[in-house]
């Protein structure tokens, strides 16, 4: 390995992923790709998923959609964050969405755009009250404002948690809605509505995580039928033998209470490694999880145990993934530093010189 860490991307599994939420949502998938594709690569994510039957891309800002849509010239990209002042001007042959009043106001003489209509169901972030939501998909519907009506929408708040109750109130508010609202497409579930709460599933769903074969709910993703597509890996720089009161780390933050034999990997927290994962979190070296024992900004380290005398310098490190029977997922990783498994993928660093990103089973 030329590099300090690989991320490798299995576009296979992201097909398989998308072909198992299209079969849960029983309609239309919208694949979200934002944030360059959670750390997987917002391009060759969203042909994947449009290659698996997905609708329509899902991104989060006008220059995410810009960046799709000229590898994908002719999909459908939806701007799911409200477009920022005079970006309205720049979105002709985009579909966004409306979730302000101030977006509105500036997007309602535009006839190049197409408008997804959302309503704050509970979330209590972007969204319109019904009132508002109704009135512009009526002014949208009759020919009153200059956009087309392209969806109607809202987000689901708690859908990853095991009590369905505050989703299904919300359920219930956007369906009251819908009953009365012009005509157009109706999505609401996210990835963990989509997979377990079948009254969200409607015309569409939208989903990211799940896509990605990371857990909503940070559990088993085979539990949801999801295959992982990510694996990140590095290796072991260096081996170095502590005797009893010796310690590696700021702080000495490892402490050797018996000879101990340490492996030096060189990733740490300026790569997206959490430095609270030391002391709690696991490794995969030679297929065998073994304890980070320290983190600091560009490695770290990791305790062997007395039957690890075959590891040797330029060995293997899995930091997620798997090997032989031993998987360590993101899911794992964020509970055992306070997290949830978007964060952790979010946060994997792609930087030249330290980390390269690999994406495998293009069509």
């Amino acid at each position: 390995m030329d590099v300090r860490s690989r991320v490798t991307v299995d576009l296979h599994a992201i097909r398989a992923n998308a072909r198992r939420l299209r079969a849960a949502a029983g309609g239309d998938l919208y694949a979200v790709v934002k944030a360059d594709g959670y750390g997987h690569g917002a391009v060759p994510v969203a042909r994947a998923a449009v290659e698996a039957g997905a609708a329509a891309i899902c991104v989060a800002t006008l220059p995410e959609a810009r960046a799709v849509i000229a590898a994908l010239p002719g999909i459908r990209v939806i701007v799911l964050s409200p477009l920022a002042p005079g970006e309205e001007r720049e979105a002709d042959g985009i579909e966004v969405v409306v979730s302000t009043p101030d977006c509105w106001t500036r997007v309602r003489d535009r006839a190049g755009l197409a408008v997804h209509v959302k309503a704050d169901t509970g979330m209590g972030r972007w969204g319109l009250d019904a009132e508002a939501a109704w009135a512009i998909g009526h002014d949208l519907a009759i020919g009153r404002a200059e956009p087309t009506l392209a969806g109607l929408m809202s987000h689901l708040a708690t859908a990853d948690e095991a009590d369905h109750g505050f989703a299904l109130a919300q359920v219930d508010a956007f369906r009251a809605l819908a009953e009365t609202f012009p005509a157009c497409p109706r999505h609401l579930a996210n990835s963990a509505g989509a997979l377990r709460i079948p009254a969200a599933r409607l015309d569409a769903v939208r989903c990211g995580i799940a896509l990605y074969g990371v857990s909503p709910s940070d559990d088993d993703p085979a539990a949801d039928g999801l295959v992982p597509a990510l694996r990140w890996e590095s290796r072991v720089a260096s081996l170095k033998d502590l005797p009893v009161g010796a310690s590696t780390g700021y702080g000495r933050r490892y402490l050797a209470a018996e000879p101990t034999r340490i492996a030096h990997v060189p990733v740490g927290y300026a790569d997206g490694f959490p430095r609270l994962a030391a002391g709690r979190a696991d490794v995969l070296v030679r297929g065998r999880r073994r304890r980070v024992v320290a983190v600091a900004m560009d490695q770290l380290a990791v305790r062997l145990e007395p039957t690890d005398g075959d590891v040797r310098a330029g060995d293997g490190v899995v930091l997620l993934g798997a090997e032989g029977a031993e998987r360590v997922g993101p899911e794992e990783l964020a509970r055992h530093v306070g997290t949830i498994g978007y964060e952790i993928v979010c946060g994997i660093r792609h930087r030249e010189g330290r980390a390269q990103r690999v994406v495998e089973g293009a069509a």
